[in-house]
């Protein structure tokens, strides 16, 4: 009989196979969006630096009156103990084998879901929660940058996505699209009992292009050594251990985040990085 590690294995490799090429290509389409996945990368790069402009020429007592960022995390995670987040799903072909190396390597993952997609893909959201060492949680309705739209649209989106992905969760976590915020915002979350959660460690899975680099700009954005330009999984390994573990983002569309995970979660596992899950007492501190 094969090994329970290696027949895993050989599904995961099966199941790449037959994603069709759209999933690959960069012009996949986002359901119910009307956005292709290279429009939604063109999105995050142009708020990313948006974002770096607005804390290098805006004071941090006036960036902080406004809420603008409180997903970042300056708490320091807990010693060599890490959370693998994915943004942006539930995503067809990518979801499933997401959970196909959780359950390979017998590790948690925590899960957040924009409202649209959860209501177009509810078997893989029932995969998701199946699975039983994932959390799902709310990444709004649409994905939009609430630091472009006004507070009551906010706020619509974030109770539309709550009443879509989370109503039912023990578990009350929201993660802004982008990390962008507001006080209003932040305000009915907090009334919700809701815990925002932002990142150590980004994986900049959507900077790197299908050949496997990230230019300059995007490099300066996210934080890439310029060694590690052309090598992805470097990149999240190296920030990784640079905050000896952490929170790390990445996102279910983006292909680079799917190719490379199973040899970084190989290699984090090698190094002895232990594997937890947002609900651990671990890492309450990092929580807003």
């Amino acid at each position: 009989m094969m090994n329970p590690v290696l027949r895993i294995g050989a599904v995961i490799t099966f199941l790449w196979a037959l994603m069709p090429a759209s999933i690959h290509a960069e012009n996949q389409s986002l359901p119910d969006t009307g956005h292709s996945l290279k429009e939604e990368t063109t999105k995050i790069k142009k708020h990313r630096m948006k974002k770096l402009e607005e804390r290098v020429t805006v004071d941090e007592t006036t960036l902080k009156e406004h809420c603008r960022f409180i997903s970042e995390i300056a708490a320091v995670p807990p010693a060599g103990e890490v959370v693998l987040t994915f943004d942006d799903g539930p995503e067809p072909g990518q979801t499933e084998l997401i959970l196909a190396l959780l359950k390979k390597y017998q590790i948690p993952a925590t899960f957040f879901m924009i409202g649209q997609k959860a209501e177009a893909y509810p078997e893989l959201v029932r995969q998701v929660t199946d699975t039983g060492n994932t959390l799902i949680a709310s990444h709004s309705w649409s994905h939009p940058n609430f630091h472009d739209i006004p507070v009551s649209e906010q706020q619509e989106e974030i109770n539309k996505g709550l009443a879509t992905v989370s109503k039912d969760n023990e578990y009350k976590l929201f993660r802004y699209p982008y990390g962008n915020s507001s006080c209003e915002s932040n305000q009915l979350l907090k009334s919700l009992e809701y815990r925002i959660v932002g990142w150590h460690v980004d994986s900049c899975d959507w900077a790197f292009d299908h050949h496997g680099e990230v230019d300059a700009k995007e490099a300066l954005s996210c934080g890439v050594l310029a060694r590690n330009r052309k090598d992805y999984k470097e990149h999240v390994l190296s920030s990784i251990r640079a905050h000896n573990g952490g929170i790390i983002l990445m996102h279910e569309i983006h292909p680079n985040t799917l190719k490379q995970l199973d040899g970084i979660i190989a290699r984090l596992l090698n190094e002895g990085y232990r594997f937890k899950n947002l609900n651990d007492p671990v890492f309450q501190k990092a929580l807003q």
